[in-house]
């Protein structure tokens, strides 16, 4: 069933590590934005120095999806990525817990219309996006343009799924687990719009191989089936940081055209590929320190160490 927050966890000593997180959030989202701004680079610096398996991880996925790149073009962009990451900390506190009228001169958004017409059209609108490191963001700004719901993917702790889903019911119609899938197809088919991230790795029992900077990458074939049951629309909307402005931008593209034709394969290629040039604009604020090409082909080396 479409959810909402739920009641607030209580003080048992189990919960006292997500209090602390949540506290810690909850105090960030006070920072003026150049404020939080300015911490992002010594923050990113910390982190690249701290979090070496990740830092292992981002870099073998630049590697491979940019093989034109130097060696110090490589490092470059992956010291500029967790600079993005840290940016995502202040992001998202600000999200959960800024007000609209603070929010608002943070972002603008280009191709509204394109959302718009395709709710006005009647049918559901499936509002795909990627992991961009500012994807809280463009949660925010698409959903205090339109009633927009979105998809998230249970916690194991409590308290901080809780905080999560009560931030985002501040400007998201509802919120929905990705475990309830038949509720999913019922908002679809009735028209909702739903917000949704699926370019991560869920195994190969839920995925196809389609091509994504070249590789072959276990994509998830929910995307494709909720289409092909809903015959909802498929609208690509991407967030991204301007360094220059300080302002954040949400893209909005037209719907794509003639997806869920009868190929998983060609319609999921025409995704990954959409997603591919919006992260080759920003390729600094993609989440790269995800395993993305964990699951490979029959017969294929491991991709990570």
């Amino acid at each position: 069933m479409i959810s909402q927050a739920g009641k607030r966890p209580g003080f048992a000593p189990r919960n006292w590590s997500g209090w602390v997180l949540v506290s810690l959030l909850w105090w960030l989202g006070k920072f003026p934005v150049r404020v939080g701004l300015l911490f992002t680079a010594p923050i990113g610096a910390l982190a690249y120095r701290l979090m070496g398996r990740r830092v292992a991880v981002a870099k073998r996925n630049i590697e491979r999806c940019f093989p034109e790149l130097p060696e110090p073009e490589v490092e470059e962009l992956l010291k500029a990525n967790f600079r993005s990451l840290a940016r995502t900390v202040f992001e998202t506190a600000w999200c959960w817990g800024m007000s609209r009228k603070r929010f608002q001169p943070m972002a603008e958004i280009e191709g509204l219309e394109h959302l718009l017409e395709a709710e006005e059209a009647g049918k559901g609108v499936l509002l795909v996006t990627n992991h961009m490191t500012c994807l809280e963001i463009g949660g925010r700004v698409s959903s205090e343009a339109a009633p927009v719901t979105g998809v998230y993917r249970p916690l194991k702790n409590e308290v901080v799924e809780w905080y999560q889903n009560r931030g985002r019911l501040r400007y998201a119609r509802a919120m929905v687990s990705k475990r309830e899938m038949r509720s999913v197809i019922r908002y679809l088919r009735d028209g909702g719009i739903l917000w949704y991230a699926p370019d991560q790795d869920f195994g190969p029992s839920q995925s196809i191989f389609v091509p994504f900077f070249g590789i072959q990458t276990a994509t998830l074939e929910a995307t494709y089936k909720l289409v092909a049951l809903t015959d909802c629309a498929v609208v690509p909307m991407f967030p991204e940081f301007n360094p220059t402005t300080k302002k954040y931008l949400l893209r909005i593209l037209p719907p794509l055209t003639d997806f869920a034709s009868g190929d998983a394969y060609a319609d999921l290629a025409k995704l990954n590929a959409v997603m591919e040039e919006q992260i080759r604009r920003v390729p600094d604020q993609y989440w790269w320190i995800h395993r993305r090409f964990k699951t490979r082909p029959q017969g294929e080396e491991p991709f990570y160490d």
